[in-house]
Order: C-alpha cells, then structure tokens, then sequence
C-alpha cells in the first residue's frame, strides 16, 4: 500500500467491500493517500473501522504513539487493579477486547447503513475500552471503603479463592440468602448470624480476612469435588479453580462446541491444538469453525481473480514485482 502501483488495486478492492478495519498508528493510512475521507468518496457505504492504542481524535501526544496491549493495560490502571507489582499482563484484554468491542461496532454500523444507505468511520481506543472495564478504579470515587483497600487487596466479603485437598474452588454469597445458607447448612456456624461482625453485609466489608478463615478451615479437609457438591446442593454460586492444563477437558465447553481438535497441524510440528468454536450461538444460523486458520495469501485467487476480475497473468505480475 506504500507503492503507487497498488493503489488501484486497493480501491478497486475498496469499492466492492462493505469493511475494512486497520490497526495502524493514526495518519499512516492519510499519508499513503487512503483516509476514511478518500475511501468514503470510492465508496459511500463503506464501514471504515479504525483500532488504535487511544483512540484516532484526542491529544496528538497520545493518539501518535504505537501502542501494544502491555501499555494499554498499564496507562488505564488495568495492571494495578489487577495487583500485578511486576511482570507483564498475564493475558492480552486489551487486545480481545478490542477486537470484540470492533465487531459490535461494524455490526452497528452496518445496522445503520441498511437503514440510511450510509457508511461511517469507527474510532475505537484500546485505553477507552480498559478504563470502561476498569470497575475498581471507578469505585474508589464513590464508595468510601474502596480508598482505603489497596486495589490488588481482597475486596468483596465471601468472594475469593479457597484450598482444598486436591486444589482451589471458588465461591461466593453475594446475596443475604446466599450468605444464611453458607452459615447454616455448610459451615454450621447459625450464630454468625447474629455476630455483629458479620449480621449485614455492610459490617461484613470490614471482616473479609475473618470470614475468608472460617471458610479455609472448612474447605481443607474436603477434595475440590467433595466441597462443590455441598455448595451446589444448596444453592451456593461455587466452581473449580480450573488450571491451564485442564480447561481443554471442561465438560460444559465441549457440550456447547467450543473445543475443537478436528484439524491436523502436523505440518507445523504440532500434536495436537484446540481452536475456540463459535462464541455466540444463533437460533437460526449455525456458526462451525471451517478450519485452521488460512495460510498467508491463501484467498489471493479468490480475491484478485473471482471478486476483482484480475487474470491470472495479472495475478502472477502482482507477485513477481511484490506488489502483494
């Protein structure tokens, strides 16, 4: 898209989509001559989404940088609130969630578009998206408690993780039916009711640790299973602290489809990979993972030739001079 010569080309492709979404840092599409203000006049109904650290309008000392999910996560607070002192983000949230946030976008946009025929440009900023979710940050502005507590600190009174014999559960009561039904029919503890530690939830807030003690000695001397099947018998919200290695064996992911291990990647040395099924399920269309995953130009002919009419010939050209 740098060279004059593929400039055509990337308008005619242009000129027959109904999407196209970039990631690049704010002015590289201008500069090579295919803005949103360019592309809108090939073709009016394009939906234009752009995916950038902060976001395409704001101050130029930001919305210029290169950004990548460990700097995002780190400027919206992410990194604290999670308790990370050290080290990287353990998971990329910034990036999936922009990802995920863009396709509601597109999806809105196209929504609009059959409504008024017109297309539009779409700003998504992946420091916007970590401040929206950044839910501790937000509280210590207005609940009193939440100033006081470091934010990697436990928080929520009966919200945590607990250690059995075999592992870790989780389980919480954030209801006062909930939390009744832990004192008296799991830990058998009625007078804790009446503790005026613990006798509404407010006061609870100042004994999470206490509690949390309570419940350890109880749940050591039951197995992870032996724990759960307590809890849910009578109606305790509770689950298994999962590690990485077993989530690929999670019966209620492979009852929805979202465990799929039906591709060969031999040719890349690899034994044996589980690609994620469809995330969300229609009740008129089914989603299916078709394959792997393309490999680099794989849809080239499709592109080039059958949607845009280039020959063959023209194709080959193409490659030779490294146009694509």
């Amino acid at each position: 898209m740098r060279k004059e010569e593929t400039k055509p080309i990337f308008k005619k492709l242009v000129k027959k989509s109904d999407v196209l979404i970039e990631n690049f840092v704010k002015g590289t599409m201008e500069r090579w001559g295919l803005g949103y203000p360019e592309l809108n006049k090939i073709n009016p109904r394009l939906i234009y989404a752009k995916i950038s650290g902060y976001g395409n309008e704001g101050l130029e000392k930001y919305t210029s940088k290169t950004a990548f999910d460990i700097i995002i996560q780190s400027e919206a607070a992410i990194l604290d609130a999670l308790g990370l002192k050290e080290g990287p983000p353990k998971l990329p949230i910034a990036d999936y969630t922009a990802g995920h946030v863009a396709a509601i976008g597109i999806s809105q946009a196209l929504y609009h578009r059959e409504k008024t025929g017109k297309g539009q440009f779409i700003d998504i900023s992946m420091h916007d998206l970590m401040f929206a979710i950044n839910m501790r940050a937000q509280a210590r502005e207005f609940i009193s408690m939440a100033k006081t507590l470091e934010l990697g600190t436990k928080f929520l009174p009966v919200y945590n993780q607990y250690k059995t014999k075999d592992g870790m559960i989780v389980l919480t009561t954030l209801t006062e039916k909930q939390f009744q039904r832990l004192m008296n029919d799991i830990l058998n503890k009625p007078e804790l009711l009446e503790d005026p530690r613990f006798n509404n939830i407010i006061k609870r807030f100042n004994h999470v640790d206490e509690l949390d003690e309570i419940i350890r000695k109880w749940s050591k001397n039951l197995t992870r299973d032996e724990a759960i099947r307590q809890l849910e018998k009578v109606r305790i919200p509770c689950g298994k602290v999962i590690h990485m290695n077993e989530v690929h064996k999670h019966p209620n992911l492979n009852e929805r489809g979202m465990l799929v291990q039906n591709f060969d990647f031999s040719e890349w040395g690899v034994e044996k990979a589980t690609i994620p099924g469809p995330l969300i399920k229609f009740s008129e269309v089914s989603g299916r993972v078709e394959s792997a995953g393309p490999v680099f130009g794989a849809h080239n002919d499709e592109i080039y030739i059958d949607l845009l009419g280039y020959s063959k010939e023209e194709l080959e050209q193409f490659r030779s001079e490294k146009m694509i």
